[in-house]
């Protein structure tokens, strides 16, 4: 009797002792996992303030070479916007031509020029173009304002 008695007692602390280690075990991954969360969401949070803060958007339109280059944005008024960049970031431009439909990447921030100016983060060209392509106008308003050279623009560009 003391025998069965003394398996029994070896027994229920084996088990409580097993119990322990499982909650153990299960208690750490329940870290792991809120750990993982967490660092997840702050950096969430920490995205969302930094695109609140630099605030990056996009546009299509249409490149026109010129002393400094410009993009002529669909489906807006069709005026054309000078594209300002770092100098290390000036090398987008120079394998466009002039009605090069192109995605730009810019701050939104809208200088109130004329033309506008824009800063660009990022030019892709979607596909090849050329003068004919840009919306009718466009051109002779920046002739007129002096931004280009008349005659066979954008022929050679």
């Amino acid at each position: 009797m003391d025998f069965t008695k003394a398996a029994l007692v070896i027994l229920r602390n084996l088990t409580y002792t097993d119990r322990k280690e499982k909650e153990e075990v299960t208690l750490m991954k329940r870290r792991k996992w809120l750990t993982a969360a967490a660092v997840s969401a702050l950096l969430c949070v920490l995205m969302g303030v930094i695109w609140f803060l630099v605030p990056v958007q996009a546009g299509t339109g249409f490149y026109i070479a010129a002393e400094e280059p410009m993009v002529v944005f669909l489906g807006r008024y069709g005026e054309p916007v000078v594209m300002r960049s770092s100098e290390g970031r000036r090398k987008m431009f120079q394998k466009l031509r002039t009605g090069d439909r192109i995605l730009v990447f810019h701050d939104g921030r809208m200088m109130l020029s004329y033309p506008a100016q824009l800063n660009v983060f990022f030019c892709i060209r979607l596909r090849k173009g050329d003068a004919s392509d840009l919306p009718e106008g466009a051109l002779e308003s920046l002739e007129e304002m002096g931004w280009i050279q008349g005659g066979g623009f954008g022929k050679s560009e």
